[in-house]
């Protein structure tokens, strides 16, 4: 896995859900939601859009869930599907 990728989702989830955190706070594997990312449809659809504006990719709706956003590596897996695809 891209550590670079990994580290730019925590940058982009820091900027926009998480902003009183640092990278090192948070955990490659600990569940997203229990730090309060992915709580409500809004939080949800800014990290979608800033993650899309990021990594200049298209992430279809329909494959956004739970599982999708449960944490940095399950992300970051998947943007890298898409940057290398």
């Amino acid at each position: 896995m891209n550590e670079e990728i990994k580290n730019t989702v925590k940058q982009v989830l820091i900027r926009k859900l998480l902003h009183d955190f640092a990278p090192e706070d948070i955990n490659d594997d600990a569940p997203l939601i229990e730090l309060g990312v992915g709580v409500d449809s809004v939080a949800t659809l800014e990290l979608i859009v800033a993650l899309e504006e990021e990594f200049k990719i298209s992430i279809d709706e329909s494959e956004v869930n739970q599982e999708l956003l449960a944490t940095v590596n399950n992300i970051s897996d998947y943007i890298w599907k898409l940057v290398t695809a």
